[in-house]
């Protein structure tokens, strides 16, 4: 076949010509260059930030809580010695500004003065932040600063934590004394069950008694009310008795006065009896007055007893008496004088008898006269204290009413009262109930180290993956394989003559067996020199070695194929191309950021590069084991080399044909 005796010869011409061979064989490893130099160098970045250099500079003074020396600065810096993470430079502030100025350091974590005082200001009412300052060198290197930046971030979650230990140990002793408490509360809260009780009792005790006042004080009024009528009424019947008592004393010194003229008449009439005979007659009518006023004086001091239940006093009754005796003596007299007048015989003897009689009449009488004084002298002061009594009953009144209007308000007050301290009652029962429940149940919370380091740090991030990747080389091998095979691909066609043939009258079908036969082969040996680096020199662990072999080859052979219709058609216009087409898919593959976070019109040009399908085959292969996407990846990629190879058969036909004559182009 012509076209493989066109390859023959242009294979021994490259092996003959050292000027040929030695770039030959160079661009075998570009792809080499690309991913296995590349990824060798960055790896795992990770696993050696404990070269990178940070100064740390601890200006903390440390400060007090709860009784407690805090020194949160000494906390951390003993921390970090112990914390590999990074190289730990412990300067002073001089010394760290001056080395991240200078490129000696990469970072400074700065642990300001009021750093632990600012951690004690939780419980205050503006509580303030401790601050950790990290600068960074972004100019020096802008990587460097941005996983410092992370690894900070993991440094203040593990200050956060010591700081909220050091505050959770506070908190649990103050538990404890919470706890005792509530103990102590408890008990307060039962014995004052225990005292409302007793006050429920008094209280029941106190509004039945009140009811009773209640009751006592109503009768009270009304019988007050009858006591001031019946003080009125005595008021009235003192004055009376006053107004008798004073016409009685005048009526008895009438008397007693005119007993004495009596009595001297009677003496006289004894001297004279002559002449009593003669003015008998005249003195008929007078005795018959006589003894009328008599018969009056003796009923008027009979109804004065009788009225001022006077039988007690002897003077009164003797008064009485006389009364009475005088009253029948006047009586005897009228009648003696009407006798007198039938038997002045008889008038010596009678006149004798009642000279007698006047003088114990008048010894009565003068006796009778003073009590008369006296009684009017007492019922007087009896009037004018009855007059005292209606007001001063009234006023007993007036205070009766408010007395019980004042027990009715005390009742309906207890009777309140008893509601209050039964609600009293059942609050202080649930209160000590629920007191003695927390004293239960914060009594067993003991602030031990394991239950202080949850409250610390009571959540664990578990991270959990799918495929996981070890590190980024594994990572970034899809992204820079590609871009390697990529770029092989390209420089393969600087140093392998695309249009060009040893044989001068080579056909354009011979010429595009041979060209492309000899990027196959040099595609292949690139693809199988890269794998073998990423696989045994840089431990690169896939899914299935086979299968990532098979795919790298596919994925190289697009891309030359892709390389070698772009130049072939269009020459240097095509490889312009080429590296056009290989910077816009640096940007739309995936390779590094995902492509959602590129703007709208690369995500849309991606799917229309070939380097999304191989970064995409290769991430199946390595990392995810899903067959059946590498193989649907791999057939997008078989579509791209058809179309590039159709592309450089159709121009070797137009251009060569059956031509047999060598055409330089």
């Amino acid at each position: 076949m012509k076209g493989l005796s066109v390859l023959s010869k242009e294979i021994s011409t490259i092996v003959r010509s050292p000027k040929v061979l030695i770039p030959v064989i160079a661009i075998l490893f570009i792809p080499l260059l690309y991913s296995g130099i590349f990824l060798g160098t960055f790896w795992d970045p990770y696993a050696k930030l404990n070269e990178l250099p940070v100064a740390v500079v601890n200006a903390d003074k440390g400060a007090n809580y709860e009784g407690k020396s805090l020194d949160v600065g000494s906390d951390v810096v003993k921390k970090l010695k112990e914390n590999p993470s990074f190289e730990w430079h412990f300067v002073d502030e001089a010394e760290a500004e001056d080395g991240l100025r200078n490129n000696r350091y990469y970072l400074t974590v700065k642990l300001p003065e009021d750093f632990s005082k600012k951690a004690t200001t939780l419980m205050e009412d503006q509580p303030q932040q401790a601050e950790i300052t990290v600068e960074a060198n972004e100019g020096h290197n802008f990587l460097a600063a941005q996983i410092g930046g992370s690894g900070m971030q993991t440094l203040k979650s593990e200050v956060s934590a010591e700081v909220t230990k050091s505050y959770t140990e506070s908190v649990f002793e103050q538990l404890t004394e919470v706890s005792e408490g509530f103990t102590t509360a408890g008990d307060g809260a039962t014995k004052l069950t225990n005292g409302v009780h007793d006050a429920e009792s008094g209280a029941n005790l106190l509004k039945k008694n009140l009811g009773l006042l209640v009751s006592g004080t109503s009768q009270l009024k009304t019988g007050v009310d009858k006591l001031h009528s019946g003080a009125q009424a005595v008021d009235q019947g003192a004055k009376g008795l006053q107004k008798g008592a004073s016409q009685l004393s005048g009526g008895l010194a009438q008397l007693d006065g005119a007993q004495q003229q009596l009595l001297q008449g009677a003496n006289k009439a004894k001297a004279g009896t002559d002449q009593l005979a003669q003015g008998l007659n005249a003195s008929v009518d007078g005795s018959a007055k006589l003894s009328s006023g008599a018969e009056q004086l003796a009923k008027g001091l009979e109804q004065y007893i009788q009225a001022t239940k006077g039988e007690e006093n002897p003077a009164l009754q003797q008064l009485l008496a006389a009364s009475q005796a005088l009253a029948k003596g006047t009586s005897d007299l009228h009648e003696g004088q009407i006798k007198l007048s039938q038997g002045a015989g008889q008038l010596e003897a009678g006149q004798a008898q009642l000279q007698g009689g006047m003088t114990q009449f008048g010894t009565k009488l003068s006796e009778a006269s003073a009590g008369g004084k006296a009684l009017a002298a007492g019922t007087e002061k009896l009037a004018a204290g009855t007059s005292q009594l209606p007001g001063g009953i009234k006023q007993v009144g007036d205070a009766v009413v408010k007395l019980s209007s004042g027990s009715t308000q005390l009742n309906d007050g207890a009777g309140k009262l008893t509601e209050g301290l039964v609600k009293l009652k059942d609050g202080s029962s649930e209160l000590a109930t629920k007191l003695n429940e927390a004293a239960d149940k914060t009594s067993g919370i003991q602030g031990t180290d394991q239950r202080v380091d949850m409250f610390a740090s009571p959540v664990t991030l578990v991270q959990k993956s799918i495929n996981k990747v070890p590190n980024y080389g594994t990572g970034f091998a899809p992204y820079f394989l590609s871009l390697g095979l990529f770029v092989g691909a390209l420089i393969s066609t600087i140093v392998i003559p695309l249009r060009e043939s040893p044989v001068a009258n080579a056909s354009g079908w011979s010429r595009f067996v041979s060209k492309t036969f000899i990027l196959i082969g040099i595609g292949v040996l690139q693809a199988l020199f890269a794998d073998a680096i990423l696989l045994y020199g840089l431990g690169l662990e896939v899914e299935s070695v086979s299968l990532f072999v098979v795919f790298s080859i596919i994925t190289s052979l697009t891309y030359m194929f892709i390389v070698q219709g772009l130049v072939t058609t269009l020459g240097n216009p095509g490889r312009f191309a080429a590296i056009v087409i290989l910077i816009l898919q640096l940007t739309t593959c995936g390779g590094t950021f995902p492509v959602e976070l590129t703007p709208k019109f690369y995500q849309v040009l991606g799917a229309w590069l070939p380097m999304t399908y191989s970064v995409n085959g290769f991430k199946a292969i390595i990392s995810m084991g899903d067959h059946a996407m590498m193989w649907n990846n791999a057939g997008i990629l078989s579509i791209f080399a058809i179309i590039f190879l159709i592309l450089t058969f159709v121009f070797f036909q137009a251009v060569y044909g059956n031509k047999k004559e060598n055409a330089l182009v």
